[in-house]
């Protein structure tokens, strides 16, 4: 059975182990968290490394309060403020180059003998279309205000309940649901679909 968050934090001061264990378990949506927040998926690389350090720091006087989950997202976001009231003025990355590299088209596919198409590998048309449904999702996304783009990421793409959010940015539960809403409405405008079609996507919250 595998240990949980707070049992490996835990064991962090003699078991080096469980630290990696941890970085390992949180790299992918802690990195896509800091790199939508900032808007660089390089620097978010160090302000990961540099919120284990901070966490690595912490395990001495670590007590399970909260959610570990919590806890560290708080890191994270901290860290991110930071970033961005130091960078402040200077320009950013667009978000469609923060994330994991968008579908590409698929190559054309060759034909058999009887002139039928080999394989049975995606249409090219489909797979480009798909593309650009993320990087406009992205570039939606990226427009919105600060608290809303964190509290939208943390619910759709991290699947945070309402109440571990709100103890992550420091805001009321019901100050949280309206900047999701918002979100996904603004979302919705700028996509241009039913924010039903949003609302889907975020169904994932593990809970209110």
């Amino acid at each position: 059975m595998a240990s949980t968050d707070v049992e490996l934090m835990l064991r962090c001061r003699e078991d080096p182990g469980a630290l990696e264990a941890l970085v390992e378990r949180y790299e992918q949506p802690l990195m896509n968290f800091i790199a939508r927040m900032i808007g660089d998926r390089v620097e978010a690389e160090d302000l990961f490394q540099e919120t284990f350090v901070r966490v690595m720091r912490s395990a001495g006087r670590y007590t399970p309060k909260a959610r570990f989950s919590t806890w560290l997202f708080t890191i994270a976001r901290n860290l991110s403020i930071d970033h961005l009231k130091k960078r402040r003025g200077l320009p950013t990355v667009p978000l469609d180059s923060i994330e994991e590299e968008a579908p590409a088209a698929a190559p054309p596919r060759t034909r058999g003998r009887g002139g039928e198409p080999e394989g049975s590998g995606p249409d090219p048309s489909e797979a480009a279309a798909t593309a650009e449904s993320v990087v406009a999702v992205r570039r939606a996304i990226a427009a919105l205000s600060p608290p809303k783009r964190e509290a939208l990421t943390l619910r759709l793409y991290q699947g945070l309940p309402y109440a571990e959010i709100a103890q992550v940015v420091r805001a009321p539960v019901g100050t949280v649901k309206f900047r999701v809403h918002e979100a996904v409405r603004e979302v919705a405008e700028a996509l241009g679909v039913p924010r039903e079609q949003v609302d889907l996507l975020r169904k994932g919250g593990r809970g209110e």
